[in-house]
């Protein structure tokens, strides 16, 4: 494997486990917080990745990871 290869493979699937974390936190508060409190959470979360730990948010919309998506309806 390439360097090349393996860095988009490593990004790949960094993408999807980091994907699944958040489905997971997300139904996790669905189950046990109310709406308002649920939202609290994701956007502290959000601002704790964003500001705190410099990592804005990445989409995998337009990628080949595309497909570990949850479909649209």
């Amino acid at each position: 494997m390439s360097n090349d290869r393996f860095w988009a493979w490593m990004n790949a699937m960094h993408s999807q486990a980091y994907f699944k974390a958040e489905q997971h936190y997300q139904e996790a508060m669905a189950i046990c917080l109310q709406p308002k409190q649920a939202a609290f959470v994701a956007a502290k979360a959000r601002e704790i990745r964003e500001s705190w730990d410099g990592m804005g948010t990445v989409t995998i919309d337009e990628t080949e990871a595309a497909d570990w998506l949850p479909r649209k309806s």
